[in-house]
């Protein structure tokens, strides 16, 4: 049977899990805000594609 770490080893590595934990976060708050941003730009840009095609309606 394996020998389980000792107490400091096991702080150490709560500590790295701890700053992963912190780092992972940060990415996801970072890709949440991206996708907020190109969402709201795809939007945008549908509502500029449909004002085209009524004026080119309306021209017709």
């Amino acid at each position: 049977m394996k020998q389980l770490p000792d107490d400091e080893t096991l702080d150490k590595l709560l500590e790295l899990a701890k700053d992963f934990e912190q780092k992972a976060k940060a990415v996801y708050d970072l890709a949440t805000e991206i996708d907020e941003k190109l969402r709201l730009r795809q939007e945008a840009r549908r509502q500029a594609a449909i004002e085209e095609l009524r004026k080119a309606k309306l021209e017709v």
